[in-house]
């Protein structure tokens, strides 16, 4: 009951209060599924996204593999793309090919987007590497098991608390709005 109460309604994120070199994030809402895309000192883009190895890098999206995603914890992928820049909302809508439904974007720390890139990257450079182009992503394992309730939106949200931003709750399914302090 509790997880399926917090699947409903929007999930507030506060950025943080006057960070002194700030940089643009951008929150994809893509309906059910969210990816975040931070910004590179070159600027370039860089897309990220986490979910279901077998659903969402191997798209076998079939029934069986849907329940298995949301019934117990199963191997997670963490999804990349990089994107020309600018960083810009306006790039964004058009460079990444998948559905979006909505952009929000937040002002975060630049020192703590440098970090949290570098991390998620580190992976990478362990492999192997999955291409899915259905998705627009390269994919590697990630650590993390997927699960109900530790998934793609969970996932989003504390990448954001890494990022100094504070998030209401740790939504299910998408559902964003950026709130000022």
């Amino acid at each position: 009951m509790v997880l399926l109460l917090s699947a409903c309604g929007t999930t507030g994120v506060i950025p943080p209060d006057s960070p002194q070199e700030p940089v643009p994030v951008f929150l994809l809402d893509h309906g059910r599924h969210t990816s975040l895309v931070l910004p590179a000192p070159d600027g370039t883009m860089t897309r990220y996204a986490y979910g279901d190895w077998r659903f969402y890098a191997e798209r076998k999206t079939g029934l069986r593999h849907a329940i298995a995603a949301i019934t117990w914890p199963t191997e997670s992928a963490l999804g990349r793309r990089h994107l020309p820049g600018p960083p810009t909302e306006a790039a964004v809508r058009v460079q990444v090919r998948v559905g979006i439904q909505e952009v929000s974007s937040l002002w975060v720390e630049a020192a703590r987007v440098r970090a949290l890139r570098d991390r998620l990257d580190d992976w990478f450079e362990r492999g192997p590497v999955l291409e899915s182009p259905e998705v627009d992503l390269s994919f590697v394992p990630y650590p993390r098991s997927y699960s109900l309730g530790h998934n793609s939106n969970t996932m989003i949200a504390e990448w954001l608390e890494e990022l100094g931003a504070e998030v209401s709750r740790k939504p299910l399914w998408a559902g964003w709005r950026v709130e000022s302090r």
